[in-house]
């Protein structure tokens, strides 16, 4: 299945979102690609990290993406940037599945529902479109959050994850070293987040693993 990771603004986190769910899906045993249309690279770029330290499973990154790949794949992770508008909106037309990492803020919410525009003039009917509240914030306290899910739930077509992923040094450390944060850091609370969101976008894999480090190629 071709799975687009995108949204209208900056500082979602689709990146590492993407990233750690490509990871993710190779471990399950799908054969899985990265398809890289966000003009910065970073999809690219983490990649690289990870062939440079030889870590496995290595997943091939492409920057272009056709219906036809999809015959070679069992998965497609596709992240996409709007500074190349077109190849979103064609990303979109052949995606199977939408996700939606979306910061905890009223900006985010309006970039969302501006997003979700875009997702219903391209996408096929049984496109699954899901939302993803990102980098939430861990104080108890705080609001933003639920506020900000209680605006997302009221968008038509827009399914919300109920888990969060929280804004955590893990994330930001892991990727900057070519990891995925269940790599790196498999009892960390961020693992879970990631292993646990996985598991309910694909209905596959068992609970997450807490012992085994990131194996290097052989």
């Amino acid at each position: 299945m071709i799975t687009v990771v995108g949204n209208f603004k900056g500082g979602t986190g689709k990146s590492t979102v993407a990233f750690n769910l490509a990871i993710w899906l190779a471990i399950q045993g799908r054969k899985t690609a990265v398809v890289d249309l966000d003009p910065q690279g970073s999809l690219t770029d983490v990649m690289y990290v990870r062939e440079e330290m030889d870590y496995s499973p290595l997943l091939p990154v492409f920057q272009e993406l056709n219906k036809k790949m999809i015959k070679n794949w069992d998965e497609l992770i596709v992240d996409v940037g709007t500074a190349d508008l077109p190849a979103m909106e064609k990303a979109l037309t052949i995606a199977g599945r939408v996700i939606i990492p979306v910061a905890p803020s009223q900006p985010d919410v309006w970039s969302t529902q501006r997003f979700m525009d875009l997702v219903r003039k391209n996408c096929k009917k049984d496109t699954i479109v899901t939302g993803l509240i990102n980098r939430a914030d861990t104080h108890p306290k705080v609001k933003e959050t639920e506020e900000t899910m209680e605006a997302l739930t009221m968008i038509s077509g827009l399914k919300m994850q109920k888990s969060y992923l929280y804004q955590r040094t893990a994330y930001r450390r892991a990727f900057s070293e070519g990891l995925t944060v269940f790599e790196m850091m498999p009892a960390n609370k961020a693992a879970g987040e990631v292993w646990r969101l996985s598991r309910s976008l694909f209905k596959m894999g068992k609970p997450e693993k807490k012992k085994k480090k990131p194996g290097r190629s052989k």
